[in-house]
């Protein structure tokens, strides 16, 4: 299982696109570089804004590595484990959907708020809502709201609100707490209802299901 240390890392990743464009804009908006020599130069070359372009590119370009180096950093283990059948448990999946654009909007607006309502030229503002980012951040950490982190979706993985169950239906009538109401977290962009899959449990009520564990028949049972 995750702990709170994979919870910040992930956070912190998901909000880099935000304090590297505040930090350039407090930088841009106070001259700091402007009368250096390099800037002189550059700026015999380069219109302003096609410069910017290139700086919001840059920081794109380089959050989107970030995303993808720590979702390989989190799931490669649980991907090469659970198709080695080393952890996890068996569970069918009766049903799934994806995640509802609402499900996104309070990271949207804590992403996007910041950029179009405050004066990254105060160096005061810069503190204030890098302060507020942090704790926003220890929030999910501490909620252990992980489902609408962007590194997800942005490696390739899917994000589904599911109702599993590792017994049959037959038991399933008999006793209706047997099926969970879970977040899963998959390379699957469709799930085969009809096929079992090996998950692991990550935290709370958040599984990982690997993309190749899918198993109709496997008679082992275990979990991490």
């Amino acid at each position: 299982m995750w702990g709170k240390r994979e919870q910040v890392i992930l956070w912190t990743a998901a909000y880099l696109p935000l304090f590297l464009i505040m930090f350039y804009r407090f930088v841009d908006s106070n001259d700091f570089f402007k009368k250096t020599e390099w800037a002189t130069w550059l700026a015999q070359y380069i219109d302003k804004t096609v410069f910017d372009v290139f700086i919001i590119a840059g920081i794109i370009f380089i959050s989107l590595l970030i995303y993808r180096l720590v979702a390989i950093w989190l799931f490669s283990n649980y991907d090469r484990q659970l198709r080695a059948k080393e952890i996890g448990k068996i569970v069918s999946i009766r049903k799934y959907e994806r995640l509802s654009v609402n499900d996104y909007s309070f990271f949207l607006m804590t992403l996007l708020l910041p950029l179009v309502s405050l004066d990254q030229a105060s160096g005061i503002n810069l503190m204030v809502t890098v302060a507020i980012v942090l704790i926003v951040i220890a929030i999910y950490v501490k909620t252990d709201f992980i489902s609408v982190c962007p590194v997800f979706f942005v490696s390739g993985r899917q994000v589904f609100k599911a109702i599993i169950s590792d017994q049959s239906k037959e038991a399933e009538v008999a006793d209706s707490s047997i099926r969970q109401e879970v977040i899963i977290i998959t390379r699957d962009k469709s799930l085969n209802l009809n096929k079992k899959f090996r998950t692991v449990k990550l935290i709370g009520d958040i599984f990982y299901l690997s993309s190749n564990s899918n198993n109709d028949d496997d008679p082992d049972d275990f979990q991490l």
